[in-house]
C-alpha cells in the first residue's frame, strides 16, 4: 500500500502530533473546515465493475453484483482511483458525513476535534475527537478521553466509533475491551446509514460515551491499587506475548519482556504514584507497542498498526488479561 495521502492530507488542533505531521487548525474549527484542511473533501462513487453480472432491474435500474468504489482524482493524478470492491446494497459515505457526526457535540461544546486523515490512497479515513474531562487515576497519571472515528471506503469495514483513551504522561493509546462490550460502536454501509449516524447524533449517545469511560475509569483505578509481583508479571507477560516451547526450557526471558520491564522502571513513563502496580505494567505494555521499531516504522504505517492492526490486537488483548487479574485478586 502507498502512503501518499496520510503524508500531506492532515490536520491538528493544538500541539504537533507524535508523528510531526499535518496543518494546525484552530481549535474552533467545524467539521466542514476540519474536513477541508486534513485536505479529505473529495468523494468517492460507485460504479459497477468490469464483468459485474445485472441480478436485479428495479424501476428499469440495474442492479449489479459487484461494484468499484472510486476516488475522485486530486492533485497529479490523471484520474480516479479504485479504492475496493463491494456488493450491491453498500453505500458510500462521504468524509464529509463522516465529519458531520461530530458536528452535534463540537457545537455544544461536548468534545473538540484533535486529528484527522486518511490513510493509503484514502481507502480508510479517521477523525480523532478529544471529549471534555480527563480520567484522573492519581495525582500523577491522568488520561484523556477520546472517541476515534473511521471509515473506510474500500468495503473492508464498516463505520466505527472507537474509544481510545491516551494517557498524558506519555501519550501511549489505551484499548478497551469492556464487559458491556462497548469498546466500539460500528454501522455497516447500508442504504440507511446516513440517517441511523444522524439519530446517534444525540443526547443518547453522551449517555453511552459516559458510561463506557466511566466504567474505564473504575478499571484504570482498579489496576493502580494493585501491586505487582514477579510471578503477576511474569503471568501477564506470558499471557501477551507467549514463550516458545524453546525459550521456556532454556528459561529465557523475551527480549520484549525486557523492554516492557525496562519501561517499568523508567519514571518518565511510570509516576511515581502508579510504579509497581498492574496499571503501570498495563501502560508498559502498551508503550512499547505504541513506540517499537518494525520493519515498516514510517508514521504513517506505526499509526494504522496502532490503531487498526496488529498493534489494536495486542493492546486489547493486554487490557482484558489485566482486567483478568483484577477478578483473580478480586
Amino acid at each position: 500500500m502507498v502512503h501518499n495521502l496520510f503524508n500531506k492530507r492532515m490536520a491538528f488542533v493544538g500541539d504537533v502530533p507524535w508523528h510531526g505531521l499535518g496543518r494546525r487548525v484552530d481549535s474552533s474549527v467545524t467539521a466542514i473546515e476540519m474536513c477541508k484542511k486534513a485536505g479529505l473533501q473529495w468523494k468517492v462513487s460507485k460504479v459497477p465493475a468490469p464483468g459485474a453480472r445485472i441480478v436485479e432491474n428495479p424501476d428499469d435500474e440495474n442492479v449489479y453484483d459487484r461494484y468499484l468504489i472510486l476516488r475522485e482524482p486530486i492533485e497529479n493524478e490523471d484520474g480516479s482511483v479504485a479504492l475496493g470492491m463491494v456488493g450491491s446494497t453498500y453505500k458510500p459515505l462521504q468524509n464529509s458525513e463522516a465529519f458531520a457526526f461530530f458536528e452535534p457535540f463540537i457545537q455544544d461544546r461536548y468534545a473538540s476535534f484533535h486529528t484527522a486523515g486518511a490513510l493509503g490512497n484514502g481507502e480508510r479515513i479517521w477523525v480523532l475527537s478529544k471529549l471534555n474531562d480527563c480520567i484522573v487515576v492519581n495525582k500523577d497519571d491522568v488520561v484523556d478521553r477520546f472517541l476515534l472515528l473511521s471509515n473506510s471506503h474500500d468495503g473492508r469495514s464498516s463505520v466505527s466509533v472507537r474509544f481510545t483513551p491516551i494517557r498524558v504522561v506519555c501519550q501511549n493509546t489505551l484499548n478497551l475491551a469492556l464487559s458491556s462490550g462497548s469498546g466500539v460502536i460500528t454501522v455497516r454501509h447500508t442504504r440507511n446509514m446516513p440517517n441511523r449516524l444522524a439519530k446517534a447524533q444525540s443526547e443518547e449517545l453522551k449517555h453511552v460515551f459516559e458510561n463506557v469511560y466511566s466504567e474505564a475509569a473504575s478499571l484504570f483505578r482498579s489496576m493502580a491499587q494493585l501491586n505487582l509481583s514477579t510471578r503477576r508479571v511474569n503471568r501477564v507477560l506470558e499471557l501477551v506475548f507467549p514463550r516458545t516451547e524453546k525459550q521456556k526450557g532454556d528459561r529465557v526471558r523475551p527480549v520484549r519482556w525486557e523492554r516492557i520491564e525496562h519501561i517499568l522502571e523508567d519514571s518518565s513513563v511510570t509516576p511515581s504514584g502508579s510504579k509497581g502496580t498492574l496499571w503501570a505494567l498495563y501502560n508498559a505494555i502498551t508503550r512499547d507497542e505504541d513506540y517499537r521499531a518494525s520493519p515498516r516504522n514510517l508514521p504513517e504505517a506505526r499509526l494504522s498498526r496502532i490503531w487498526f492492526g496488529s498493534g489494536h490486537d495486542v493492546k486489547t488483548r493486554a487490557f482484558k488479561i489485566c482486567c483478568d487479574e483484577l477478578r483473580k485478586a478480586a
